[in-house]
């Protein structure tokens, strides 16, 4: 079996996003409300730690692949985990956004703008949907209710088929995760998750980049 992957890469914000903490530290919070910095900054930390979690996701998931001179089950476990963290990581900071978004708020103002697709209904649903098949699978196999062959980790997969020129050989395309009756393309989770960067980033634009008094203490 040979294997390919269709896994894209994110090279963008490899630092996340040090100007939004900076500003917020040393120059001026997003609101006056510290409700409003609440979900802000911790949208922001949750859109980091996704980046981060997908990255490694993905170099591990190509070493378990790559590795052939033993069989490297240690890479795939780490790759599942980031994976899953990366997907809890997403789901919470849709819904940060989301709450922004419905405030009324100089900056919720400025994120109503635009219609991003990762906070729209379908898609923060299947955030939620996989987020949840995870910790239920979880619940079950603490509980002892998993059933005997029933996947319980959000796996890597994709389709497998013959080699075009190899008799008895077959090319796997590893695209997607899949848990229970839930999947996800990498494609999808790396164009929503560099669009919800892009939205972070977008925020830290938004402070100013100095201040004209006294620090803001709502941070």
């Amino acid at each position: 079996m040979y294997v390919e992957f269709d896994i894209p890469e994110i090279n963008e914000y490899p630092e996340g996003f040090p100007e939004y903490w900076l500003k917020i530290l040393f120059i001026k919070s997003p609101s006056e409300r510290y409700q409003i910095n609440a979900l802000t900054s911790t949208y922001v930390r949750l859109v980091e730690a996704a980046l981060v979690e997908y990255r490694l996701g993905v170099t591990k998931l190509k070493e378990f692949w790559q590795t052939h001179d033993s069989f490297n089950l240690g890479a795939m476990h780490r790759a599942i985990s980031h994976f899953e963290t990366c997907i809890s990581n997403m789901d919470p900071a849709t819904n940060c956004f989301r709450r922004l978004r419905r405030r009324q708020d100089p900056l919720s103002i400025y994120l109503n703008s635009e219609r991003p697709a990762f906070a729209t209904d379908p898609v923060f649903n299947r955030f939620r949907s996989i987020r949840n098949e995870v910790h239920h699978l979880e619940e079950m196999v603490m509980d002892g209710r998993i059933a005997n062959g029933q996947p319980f980790a959000l796996l890597p997969n994709g389709p497998e088929v013959p080699h075009p020129k190899e008799e008895n050989q077959t090319i796997k395309t590893i695209d997607r995760l899949v848990i229970g009756s839930n999947e996800v393309r990498f494609r999808e989770i790396a164009e929503w998750l560099s669009e919800m960067a892009s939205y972070a980033q977008k925020i830290a634009d938004f402070l100013p980049n100095s201040s004209s008094g006294e620090k803001d203490s709502h941070v």
